[in-house]
């Protein structure tokens, strides 16, 4: 009994040492000290350590970690006491000055704006080394963009008060530097000269402070290692790899080299061509449509631009969701690519609701006109590009967005068509020069989208010492709602020439209708008369015999088509026309005559620089009837801007014995240009140009003997009054009663 008593006595003295034991094991209570701005609670939302979890010293020191990583915090500490319930644990933070102010200084070749926009740091956040180390990197990377390679960054902080901070950017700027010299080392395909054309990075060239030429931005040099990868793999060197470049900088710090290192590998060619999965044409129609050939050189550009053509033509059948997932099996023995085009059409989709949206003016049917997809039409890819490239081309917008939205039933989409409209009325004044017309004043009232409506309204006017032109135009796109567009024009025209006048006012009206998405067929009545006066004592007897007032009463018939991409700023497409003018006879009017003018042009991109080429060929001939001859007003005079630039108006063309230019009887040029960007954010573009061509009597004209021929260059802009044209024509092989050279401009579009 008594040892019972005593092992009760010892188990009753021990109960508190173990349960003392047991809440030493455990967390009885965090608490956060030395924070001033930083409120508690968001450091504690830092911590997953609670109380009375089991107390570990690893889960602490974590805890820790993760209030330093919040970035407020220069120190973080734990203090850790036993208490009666448990362990006592406490964060003791030190917290970051907060930044008070920024400065920059030692910048003279870019703007303290332009440099503090590139910062990490930001006044009002808590000072952060990381973040002004990451800063500097970011000053450095600008001024390597604009050609200071070697710019030096170092920072100051000061404190206020012992708490707030002030960063200050200490900048030391280089010698602006430019790449002097571009070489290629292992290229064996292609010459050097046409890999640089493929390079954004460029050699600093003559027009460098305008084009950005020779600057060496390492974003665009990291890029054009791609578009060299991307270049040969077009042209079949599938294996390329194009290695880090090496950029030497000269010791004066002025002058920049740029050597990449090129491993071509070989060419290879297309093997074969195979279709697999849901079949909705045969193996022939679809190689027929496609590119890319059996044994022509692999083209990753062509491959690609294959699938979304197959993709076009299944979706053209309203499978709206189809995938066409394109394969290549390469064959390193025989140097070949095996391509493979695996369909899966998935459901047959139709449009349920075109839904259009940011048409504040614009009204919906003038939208819905020109949509080739209508609610119930079954999806088609072709139809939608087109809805497009129609809404683009009525200039009444600034970006057109169309996308497909699903709905709830899976044979249904929706179609949303976002538009962003931009101003389509103008007045403008101006006052211009040219070497011909001296100082010439014009106005303009122009209403492209009338009350929303889509017609359009013209009023405008120019005066200069050799022209005077007044005109007004109304063009109504949809006559009567029908597919039909009618344009009602008159206008009062007088132009000077050099030993006689000629005046001309009437009108005309036009209908034209659309045969398919590009090609118009038209017809036109123009009623005017003409005076021919103020004739010279010295002019021609052509000339004199000309004097006096007749009336043209004629219609013309015309078939154009038109593919061009954007009429505003064309880079693919092509624009012909023929027209059929009968005067006269039936017709009444003074003047008989048969006139017939045929037009092709074509844009093609070159493929660099974002520049577009430019071909364009016209021929014309006028021919008597009815005993009458060709008012000579009616003929063609060839020289000038429109026509062969380097010659005044009519001055490539037949001339009196005094020089005077009397309009041919036919007419015959061509026209080849390169138009490339000077500077797009603004739609300013240069051109170099050459033309061919000639009015002439004789047959042998149509072979361009005694062809006229130019070259030279010029500015296009798309200024606030409308598109604008400044060239300076080269005559080639000037004769004695020749200009060198002239120069012109003129203001409207180039259609």
């Amino acid at each position: 009994m008594k040892i019972i008593k005593i092992i009760v006595c010892l188990i009753l003295c021990a109960l508190p040492l173990t349960m003392w034991a047991e809440n030493a094991e455990k967390v009885a209570k965090i608490e956060i000290t030395g924070n001033e701005s930083i409120d508690k609670g968001f450091i504690m939302n830092a911590i997953k350590m609670k109380e009375n979890d089991p107390y570990d010293l690893n889960k602490i020191r974590e805890d820790m970690k993760s209030i330093y990583k919040t970035g407020f915090f220069s120190d973080v500490q734990i203090d850790v006491k036993d208490s009666d319930k448990g362990k006592v644990v406490t964060f003791v933070v030190i917290e970051r000055a907060p930044v008070k102010a920024i400065y920059v200084s030692g910048n003279k070749q870019i703007k303290t704006n332009d440099i503090k926009d590139k910062l990490k740091i930001r006044t009002n956040s808590v000072l952060n080394i990381e973040k002004i180390k990451e800063s500097m990197d970011e000053i450095r990377k600008l001024y390597a963009s604009k050609g200071y390679y070697a710019a030096k960054v170092g920072y100051e902080i000061s404190y206020e008060e012992g708490y707030y901070a002030t960063v200050r950017f200490l900048i030391d700027e280089p010698v602006k530097a430019y790449v002097r010299k571009i070489s290629f080392k292992g290229n064996k395909a292609f010459k050097a000269g046409k890999l640089k054309s493929v390079m954004k990075v460029s050699e600093k060239g003559i027009l460098s402070w305008a084009t950005g030429s020779g600057i060496l931005d390492e974003e665009n040099l990291d890029d054009d290692r791609k578009r060299l990868e991307a270049f040969y793999h077009d042209n079949g060197y599938v294996r390329i790899n194009v290695g880090v470049p090496d950029v030497t900088v000269s010791k004066d710090g002025k002058s920049l080299s740029i050597i990449m290192p090129i491993e071509e590998g070989s060419l290879y060619k297309i093997g074969a061509i195979g279709f697999k999965g849901d079949m909705l044409y045969d193996n022939n129609y679809l190689l027929k449509t496609m590119k890319s050939k059996v044994d022509q050189t692999f083209r990753a550009s062509l491959y690609q631009e294959d699938t979304l053509t197959l993709t076009d033509l299944y979706q053209d059948k309203g499978y709206a969701f189809c995938e066409v997932t394109p394969l290549t099996v390469i064959n390193d023995e025989i140097r070949t690519v095996n391509l493979t085009f695996d369909f899966a059409k998935g459901q047959e989709i139709f449009v349920n609701r075109v839904n259009i949206f940011g048409n504040a003016k614009t009204r919906d049917k003038v939208v819905r006109r020109e949509l080739r997809l209508a609610e119930g039409d079954r999806w088609s890819a072709t139809k939608l590009k087109s809805s497009k490239r129609r809404l683009v081309n009525t200039t009444y917008f600034k970006d057109v967005d169309m996308k497909i939205v699903k709905t709830d039933e899976p044979d249904k989409i929706n179609l949303d068509v976002k538009l962003e409209e931009k101003p389509t009325g103008t007045l403008n004044m101006g006052i211009g020069y040219s070497t011909s017309e001296k100082i010439i004043l014009s106005g303009s009232i122009s209403q492209e989208n009338f009350f929303g409506t889509g017609r359009k309204v013209f009023l405008d006017a120019a005066v200069g010492s050799i022209t005077k032109s007044y005109r007004f135009t109304y063009v109504e796109p949809y006559l009567l709602d029908k597919n039909i567009s009618t344009a009602i024009s008159l206008f009062n025209f007088t132009r000077v020439m050099d030993n006689y006048d000629y005046k001309q006012s009437g009108g005309s009206i036009s209908f034209v209708r659309p045969l398919t998405d590009f090609v118009k067929a038209g017809i036109k009545y123009r009623y005017e008369t003409t005076n021919v006066g103020n004739i010279s004592y010295y002019a021609s007897s052509t000339i004199q015999d000309a004097a006096g007032t007749l009336s043209t009463s004629s219609i013309t018939w015309s078939l154009s088509n038109n593919t061009i991409d954007n009429i505003m700023n064309p880079s693919k497409g092509v624009r012909s026309e023929i027209s059929y003018e009968l005067a006269g006879g039936p017709l009444m009017g003074d003047n008989y005559f048969n006139k017939g003018i045929g037009v092709y042009a074509r844009y093609i991109p070159a493929g660099f620089w974002d520049s577009v080429f430019f071909m364009r060929g016209t021929a014309g001939i006028i021919r008597p009837y009815g005993g009458k001859p060709i008012p000579i007003y009616e003929k063609f005079y060839v020289g000038g801007i429109q026509t062969v630039r380097g010659f005044k108006y009519g001055y490539a063309g037949p001339r009196d014995v005094n020089g005077d230019p009397l309009g041919g009887n036919n007419q015959l040029y061509f026209n080849l240009e390169w138009i490339f960007p000077i500077y797009k954010p603004a739609g300013l573009k240069g051109v170099l140009f050459f033309d061919i061509g000639h009015g002439f009597e004789d047959s042998s004209g149509w072979l361009l003997n005694g062809a006229k021929k130019s070259a030279g260059f010029g500015i296009r802009w798309f200024s606030p009054m409308g598109p604008i044209r400044l060239e300076l024509g080269f005559n080639l092989s000037p004769q004695n009663d020749e200009k060198a050279s002239v120069f012109d401009f003129t203001m409207g579009t180039q259609y």
